[in-house]
């Protein structure tokens, strides 16, 4: 047992030390996958928020015509109103001059 005993240590020693080199290599392959995934995350975020601000834009661009719009259609039936108070006016005048 001593003339075998170390020799048995020393192997086992080695197999104990080629088993942590290819633990520590394999966790820095799945530290390089999550970093990369990490990165692959961080661009596609940012490539959403361009294109989020962009759509946010165009949203304020065309809310902002609907409001322009919206306040010519006020303008036009307030001038359609009056032109018929007009007309209504006048007609009233002309009655009154038949009689």
């Amino acid at each position: 047992m001593a003339h075998y005993g170390t020799n048995a240590w020393k192997v086992y020693n080695d197999n104990l030390a080629f088993m942590i080199e290819l633990a520590q290599k394999e966790l820095q392959k799945f530290r390089k996958q999550i970093q990369d995934l990490n990165w692959q995350r961080k661009n596609d975020q940012l490539a959403g928020g361009a294109k989020l601000r962009e759509l946010e834009s165009n949203w304020v661009s065309l809310v902002s015509k609907n409001y322009e719009i919206e306040r010519a259609i006020v303008q036009l039936e307030n001038e359609v109103g009056q032109l018929k108070q007009q007309q209504g006016d006048e007609n009233k005048e002309n009655i009154r001059q038949d009689f």
